[in-house]
């Protein structure tokens, strides 16, 4: 199907086709075709890289390399080395974190963690980007001192509410208050305490999602990741091998009811439709909005209002409250944000549609939301830097207290041997003189 799109030829240009034709041939294991056309190997690392799929079209291309110059050679080897480091540093990694969580006695639920390497026939295909776990916010404060004892750098994370702890050679864990998922329905799906959760064999503090609960989760960062402009060809492909490992045990009804209740099931039946574009032949179904979703995905998030509309009618207005790094988008259309027009505003107002002259005081009730949002992000930071400079002080009190308690003793100790030993003298004195 794809190699057929190829020669046919369409928006997207003809490397991406073929780095596409040789994710196919990898993960079905198939040979790949060969195309007289002359290959731009240097255009598919980059756009492979920027997907998180490198690793996998080195795998595929091995064998074919030789078209290819020396130098593309090595860097494609470089990615492909490097995703293998990172996957042991993160099996490390998540093992000794688990240990610190369990000792500290902190309740964590793993949302994303190196699990994903058995969705795949063969562990090097994975890609762990990040290790995700939901801890209740009473102990942020106490998971900040023991990362920032492992040398962990913490970063902000502007696409989100969690807190990211990064480390060479490209180590990022993300910890989260409260799941990373921005409609109120699904929400409320992961609310609770996070203890209530299913625990991970041979630990009593971490926990772990089921799989109906996991693929909410997925679906739910799918979403988030298409609203953000960080959807990727990995994300989708990581949903499609997770959907086929589903058996009949699988609750599909309560899920299905779920994802139509807050109107996902075209978003999802296109990414279902785009994945068995890419990896299956045959395909009977109508893919032209699945065709609109792969160009928004392979031209790097390009806004499309009528994709919008049909994937996800009541979710892209929450675009307007996501923490964007954009300065120079800042600045343009910082005016437009804080005071957008009538019909925007329509989504939230509908007093609007008859009443338009109450416009100015919809725009006032929207810009405080907003600064209350902005005002509780910083005064959470201000108050977990507080919480931990306390948290330090008091361990060195105590470990101060301690060291004198320890001094006091030990002259204590000295002073009653020394009264021992002048005793001792004074009665070799009288037995003497005796």
């Amino acid at each position: 199907m794809i190699f057929r799109r190829l020669e046919g030829g369409t928006s997207i240009n003809y490397e991406i086709r073929y780095m596409l034709i040789l994710l196919t041939a990898i993960m079905n294991q198939t040979a790949v075709p060969s195309l007289k056309r002359r290959i731009n190997w240097e255009a598919i690392l980059k756009n492979s890289d920027f997907q998180n799929i490198a690793g996998l079209v080195y795998l595929a291309m091995l064998g074919i390399e030789k078209e290819m110059s020396e130098d593309c050679q090595l860097q494609f080897y470089g990615k492909y080395k490097k995703e293998l480091l990172l996957r042991e540093a993160y099996e490390k990694v998540e093992e000794v974190i688990m240990w610190q969580l369990e000792t500290h006695k902190i309740n964590a639920l793993f949302l994303s963690d190196t699990s994903v390497e058995s969705l795949y026939e063969k562990p090097e295909m994975a890609y762990i980007g990040q290790i995700e776990i939901l801890v209740e916010k009473k102990n942020l404060p106490q998971i900040y001192r023991f990362m920032r004892d492992m040398d962990y750098e913490q970063q902000e994370d502007r696409l989100g509410n969690g807190i990211v702890y990064t480390r060479v050679p490209g180590i990022r864990i993300v910890f989260y208050d409260a799941v990373p998922i921005g409609n109120k329905v699904i929400r409320q799906q992961f609310s609770g305490a996070v203890r209530r959760y299913q625990h991970i064999e041979n630990y009593i503090y971490i926990h772990r999602l089921t799989k109906e609960e996991e693929y909410l989760y997925r679906v739910g960062r799918l979403v988030e990741s298409y609203l953000t402009g960080m959807l990727r060809i990995r994300e989708i492909l990581d949903f499609w091998q997770f959907q086929k490992l589903l058996d009949e045990n699988f609750h599909w009804k309560a899920i299905t009811e779920l994802v139509e209740k807050v109107k996902w099931q075209e978003f999802v039946n296109q990414v279902i439709v785009l994945a068995t574009l890419w990896l299956e032949d045959g395909v009977r179904q109508h893919y032209g909005l699945a065709l609109e979703l792969e160009e928004y995905i392979i031209s790097r998030s390009r806004d499309s209002e009528h994709l919008d509309r049909a994937l996800l009618p009541y979710e892209k207005a929450r675009l307007d409250f996501y923490w964007r790094d954009r300065e120079g988008e800042w600045a343009m259309r910082k005016r437009e944000w804080l005071f957008p027009p009538r019909e925007y505003m329509f989504q939230f107002f509908p007093i609007l549609g008859r009443n338009p002259f109450l416009l100015v005081f919809c725009w006032i009730i929207r810009d405080i939301r907003f600064l209350r949002i902005v005002c509780a992000n910083r005064c959470k930071k201000i108050w977990m830097r507080i919480y931990v400079k306390m948290l330090d002080m008091k361990a060195k009190f105590r470990e101060r207290f301690q060291k004198k308690t320890e001094e006091k003793t030990e002259n204590d100790i000295h002073n009653i041997n020394g009264q021992e030993t002048e005793g001792e003298k004074d009665d070799e004195e009288d037995e003497n003189q005796k």
